[in-house]
């Protein structure tokens, strides 16, 4: 009489002769092969129970090319060990792994599931209300890019996360997943939003006022980004449907030189209302109006007006023979420079020279040295400086290959000094950083 097949939920370690009627949902392969290569898998039964399988470097050779993900198996005699690592992909308590009497055979099976996503709501995630030893599965929109960083030793990337309630999870790549978001970003720009499906994920936990965030795990995981798959396919069609507006705008450190200060059509400084920082347009006796296009409402009669002069410098940057514009403000400009506008245009009146437009000498500071940019780069918008690291030359993170172009390919670009956590009002869905734009 044939033998009835056991079921994943009894395995307690008591029997190792087992007989399994499964599908593999999901097969994985860890290290160099040919060397130290092992194949992982998660297998289900009829009963939609999960346990995680391990097929080590000595019994792959065998079985390897008999391994295909989604097929149907009858499997027999496995070593049946705890399920207490660091890590787990399974909530089963136990795991299996090959040995020499294993025996795998494909059956054409019925009623045996099929792969179904884990995904986790990211309002747990937020609070930390799940269990940080267990992978899950998670699905999102890319809302901002916060930093990429590459180097010999490390590959990262860090973004936001958006779920379709608007909710946000700070996510980092690591590695060759780095590599795959970033030559994606790199090959697919201005192509509508990026949903990133990511298996087997990890959940950080919260650090002090920074809340829980998600990572890949070292070799379990698969990214995949706005595939033809099912989820992705309702994700985008549900993102339509609710009508989520996905920022242009991504935040990203590059290093370049500065070649030249440019000057199209407008003044490297304009007047500006002490009170309210706005632009102003002076006149006669000390007075001023405000322009047309400044909201007058943000901006009381302020008598006298006392207005200062501050800087907006466009540079162009240069890197391994590509060019791109940045655009300074005051303050950038004041600490590199280390004197302030007014003071600038002071000098200047002393040496009789009375046109503001009249670009001083003072702004030689800026050209012929490499500095690195945290910068916030708009699809429609010129490059946005939001920060500079003086003194990049010595700076030993600037050792490395970038391209200040919009968005930086995935083997040119560095990190910052600071740490790449996003911190709780960053994720606040709404409350938008804050990003200076062009008059």
């Amino acid at each position: 009489m044939e033998r009835i097949a056991d079921k994943i939920k009894i395995i307690d370690g008591s029997k190792e002769t087992l007989k399994l009627a499964v599908r593999i949902i999901d097969l994985w392969f860890v290290g160099t092969p040919g060397r130290s290569e092992q194949a992982e898998m998660i297998i289900v039964d009829s009963d939609d129970d999960q346990i995680h399988v391990v097929c080590k470097q000595d019994q792959l050779k065998a079985w390897k090319m008999d391994l295909k993900e989604g097929c149907t198996y009858v499997m027999h005699n496995f070593k049946v060990t705890k399920n207490d690592g660091q890590y787990r992909v399974c909530d089963h308590p136990y795991k299996l792994t090959f040995i020499g009497v294993t025996v795998v055979r494909q059956y054409g099976l019925d009623g045996l599931p099929l792969k179904k996503y884990r995904f986790v709501d990211f309002s747990d995630i937020i609070v930390g209300q799940l269990q940080f030893d267990l992978l899950v599965d998670i699905i999102g929109v890319v809302d901002e890019v916060v930093f990429h960083h590459i180097s010999p030793r490390s590959k990262r990337v860090v973004f936001k996360l958006m779920n379709l309630s608007n909710k946000l999870v700070s996510f980092t790549l690591l590695d060759d997943y780095c590599v795959q978001f970033l030559e994606y970003l790199d090959q697919h720009e201005n192509e509508g939003p990026i949903i990133v499906l990511l298996t087997n994920a990890r959940i950080k936990e919260g650090q002090g006022s920074y809340p829980c965030s998600i990572s890949n795990s070292l070799k379990d995981s698969k990214l995949t980004i706005n595939e033809p798959l099912a989820p992705i396919e309702e994700f985008n069609q549900k993102l339509s449907e609710l009508g989520i507006e996905i920022r242009s705008e991504f935040a990203c450190v590059t290093v370049g030189t500065i070649t030249r200060i440019v000057m199209d059509n407008h003044s490297w400084c304009y007047p500006s209302c002490i009170q309210c920082y706005k632009k102003i347009m002076a006149i006669q006796n000390h007075l001023c109006a405000h322009l047309a296009n400044i909201m007058i409402g943000l901006c009381l009669v302020f008598n006298p007006i006392i207005y200062v002069s501050r800087y907006r410098v466009e540079v162009m940057v240069n890197y391994k023979d590509e060019n791109t514009k940045f655009l300074l403000w005051d303050r950038q400009c004041t600490k590199l420079i280390r004197q302030s506008a007014d003071e600038v245009n002071s000098l200047k009146i002393e040496d009789g020279d009375l046109d503001l437009n009249a670009s001083p000498k003072a702004l030689d500071k800026l050209v012929g040295h490499l500095f690195a940019f945290k910068c916030s780069t708009d699809l429609t918008l010129i490059n946005d400086v939001l920060d500079m690291l003086l003194d990049a030359e010595t700076d030993p993170l600037i050792g490395l290959p970038l391209t200040p172009t919009k968005r930086h390919p995935f083997n040119e670009c560095d990190d910052e000094a600071r740490s790449s956590q996003i911190s709780p009002a960053q994720l606040s869905s709404n409350k938008l950083a804050k990003h200076e734009k062009i008059e």
